[in-house]
C-alpha cells in the first residue's frame, strides 16, 4: 500500500512510541496535520515555538522519553533554536522535524515563503544528529535512525527535515524500519578494577551528575552507597539522583563552589572518588579546584567528558545504570572502603550545608522553605535562571529523580513555565510547578494561554522585584552604573485573570506555603504572584 510522505512521517513516529507532538501550524505542515487526522497522536499548541521546544524539553525530563516538537519552515525553526541549545547542554533528548522548501527550491532564495539559505547548516550546531530527507522512501529509516540517537549514546536533541513535496510524495511502508534501545554495558574489566579501587580505600565519596537521574537508576545509586558507606552529592543536573533524605545523601552544595564550603572536609577526608554521569566542568568543579581526592573513577556514556581537569584514574565509557548495577553485583557483601563514612556525619554535613551562609542567597531562603515544605514529595518543579532558584540548588532538597529542572547548562530565561507544561502533559498525576522571577517569565509569558486553553493545572509561581537581579548585582561588583535592568512589570495577577486563571498576591513565605497549598488541590491552574522587598 502506498503512503504518502506525511503519512509515513506519522506512522514511523507512532511506531517509536510517540504519543504528543508540540506545534503551531502552518500552510507547510498541512500536509502533516491531514495525515495526523488519522492518527492517535495528540498535538498540542504552544503560542511559540519557543515554548514548543522547552515543552517537549520539559516532557523528556519528566517522562524519560522523548519529547517531540514539529515547526515550519524558517522562522518556526529559528524560533526553536534557543530551547533546543538548552536541551543540547543539558544533554535532553528530544526531536526536531521541520519542513523546508519544495526540493528543486533549496537554497535558491528566489522570494519563496520562509526560504532560508540553508536550514540545516542553521541547526547542526546545536543538535546531536541533523538529516534532510530527499524522498518519501528515506522517511522511515531516517527516523528510525533518528529514534538510534535519541536511545542510545549520550542523550540530546536531533532534527529531521523534509521537503514539502517529499510529503506529498508516495512510497510504500515498511515495518522493519525501527530503532532498538541498547544501553552501553561496561567493559567487565573496568568493573573488576572499579571494586579493587574502592576496595583499597579507607573512604569513598559519590558525585552524581545528570546521567545519573533516572527512576531505574536510582534505587542502584542508593544501594550502592549503603553498601560502600559513601556520601553521595548531587550537581545541579543530578539533584534527584537519589532522595535528598537518604541517610547517604548529602545533596548539592550550590550553585558554584567556593573553598569555604563546608562539603569541603567530606572530599579532603575521602581517597577515593566515584563520579557518575557528571562531566566535572568548569562551572560544576569552579574551573577544577573542587577538591577531589587523588583516585578517580569517572564513568559517563560520553568518554569526551572525561575531564581534563581532573585525570582519572579509571575512566568507563558507560551507561550509569549498567556500570552501577554491575558493580553491585561484584561488590554486594564483599569489596569496600575499610571505613566508610557514617550516617550522622553525613547528616551533619547536609545540616551545615542547609544552615550555611552566604549573603547572596540567605534573604531567599526562606522563600525556597516554603516552597518545599509545601509541594508533595512528587512535585515537579521547573526552575526558572531567578535568585530564587540559585538558592534552590542548595536549599530545595528534591526527592525523586525527574522532578527537577534547572537550566544549567545554557543558562536561559523564561524555560520553567513551558518546561512545566511539557511535563504536566507527561505525568498528569504529578503537581507541576513553574518558578519565575519577574524578568524571565516575560520571555514566555504568552504560553499562560497555553496553560488556560488545555485548562492545565500547573502552578506558577512570579517572584516580583521589578529588577533582573542577578545581572544589577553583577553591574555593582564590577563599579558598573546600573542600567537596562529595572523593570515596568504588568500586573501578573490581572494578567492571570484574564486567561481565566485563579491568581492570588502574597508578600510573606507563610501566604505562599498556603496559597500552593490550596492550589495543590485545585484541578485548575494558578498563578501565584510574590512581591519581594527591596534589597537592603
Amino acid at each position: 500500500m502506498l503512503l504518502t510522505g506525511a503519512e509515513l512521517l506519522v506512522k514511523a513516529l507512532e511506531r517509536h512510541q510517540v504519543d504528543l507532538v508540540f506545534s503551531i501550524p502552518g500552510v507547510h505542515t498541512l500536509d502533516i496535520y491531514a495525515a495526523l487526522e488519522r492518527s492517535s497522536l495528540r498535538t498540542i499548541l504552544p503560542r511559540h515555538e519557543q515554548g514548543a521546544g522547552y515543552m517537549a524539553d520539559g516532557y523528556a525530563r519528566a517522562s524519560g522519553r522523548v519529547g517531540v516538537a514539529l515547526t515550519i519552515s524558517g522562522p518556526g525553526l529559528t524560533n526553536i533554536l534557543t530551547p533546543v541549545a538548552q536541551a543540547f547542554a543539558d544533554s535532553v533528548s528530544i526531536l526536531v522535524i521541520s519542513t523546508c522548501l519544495e526540493r528543486h527550491d533549496l537554497g535558491r532564495m528566489h522570494g519563496e515563503l520562509h526560504a532560508m539559505p540553508d536550514q540545516l547548516a542553521v541547526i547542526r550546531p546545536v543538535v546531536k544528529w541533523a538529516y534532510r530527507v530527499m524522498s518519501a522512501s528515506e522517511i522511515e529509516p531516517a527516523v528510525a535512525a533518528a529514534f538510534d540517537q535519541l536511545w542510545n549514546g549520550r542523550p540530546r536533541p536531533v532534527y529531521l527535515e523534509v521537503p514539502l513535496d517529499v510529503l506529498r510524495e508516495q512510497a510504500p511502508s515498511c515495518d522493519q524500519y525501527t530503532a532498538r534501545r541498547q544501553p552501553r554495558a561496561p567493559n567487565p574489566a573496568d568493573v573488576d578494577r572499579a571494586a579493587e579501587l574502592l576496595a583499597a580505600a579507607r573512604r569513598a565519596v559519590i558525585l552524581a551528575g545528570g546521567g545519573a537521574v533516572g527512576e531505574e537508576v536510582s534505587p542502584l545509586l542508593a544501594e550502592l552507597a549503603s553498601e560502600i558507606r559513601a556520601p553521595v552529592f548531587m550537581t545541579v543536573t543530578g539533584k534527584g539522583a537519589i532522595p535528598e533524605d537518604h541517610p547517604f545523601a548529602v545533596g548539592s552544595w550550590g550553585y558554584r563552589w567556593t573553598s569555604d564550603n563546608p562539603a569541603a572536609d567530606l572530599f579532603r577526608s575521602s581517597d577515593v572518588v566515584l563520579a557518575l554521569g557528571t562531566g566535572l566542568g568548569t562551572r560544576t568543579t569552579a574551573g577544577g579546584t573542587l577538591p577531589l581526592p587523588r583516585t578517580l573513577i569517572h564513568v559517563d556514556i560520553d568518554p569526551m567528558e572525561f575531564s581534563s581537569s581532573y585525570c582519572p584514574t579509571l575512566a568507563v565509557a558507560a551507561d550509569v545504570g549498567k556500570f552501577v548495577a554491575a558493580l553491585l553485583e561484584r561488590i554486594r557483601g564483599n569489596l569496600r572502603p575499610s571505613e566508610g563514612w557514617d550516617p550522622e556525619t553525613i547528616a551533619k554535613t547536609r545540616e551545615s550545608l542547609r544552615s550555611f551562609s552566604q549573603d547572596t542567597y540567605d534573604r531567599y531562603k526562606s522563600w525556597v522553605q516554603a516552597l518545599r515544605s509545601a509541594l508533595p514529595r512528587e512535585t515537579f518543579t521547573a526552575h526558572d535562571m531567578t535568585m530564587v532558584c540559585y538558592a534552590g540548588v542548595r536549599y530545595f532538597p528534591v526527592y525523586l529523580p525527574r522532578t527537577y529542572t534547572f537550566p544549567r547548562g545554557f543558562g536561559t530565561l523564561g524555560s520553567a513555565l513551558p518546561m512545566a507544561i511539557g511535563a504536566k502533559f507527561a505525568r498528569p498525576e504529578r503537581p507541576a510547578v513553574a518558578i519565575c522571577g519577574d524578568g524571565g517569565i516575560q520571555f514566555t509569558i504568552q504560553e499562560l494561554g497555553t496553560v488556560a486553553q488545555y485548562r492545565l493545572p500547573v502552578i506558577v509561581v512570579v517572584f516580583d522585584d521589578h529588577t533582573h537581579t542577578a545581572v544589577k548585582r553583577a553591574m555593582l561588583g564590577r563599579e558598573v552604573r546600573p542600567r537596562d535592568v529595572d523593570l515596568i512589570n504588568p500586573d501578573f495577577v490581572a494578567l492571570a485573570r484574564a486567561y481565566e486563571i485563579e491568581s492570588v498576591r502574597v508578600t510573606e513565605p507563610e501566604e505562599l506555603a498556603q496559597a500552593l497549598s490550596r492550589a495543590i488541590e485545585r484541578p485548575t491552574p494558578t498563578l501565584v504572584h510574590v512581591i519581594l522587598r527591596d534589597e537592603p
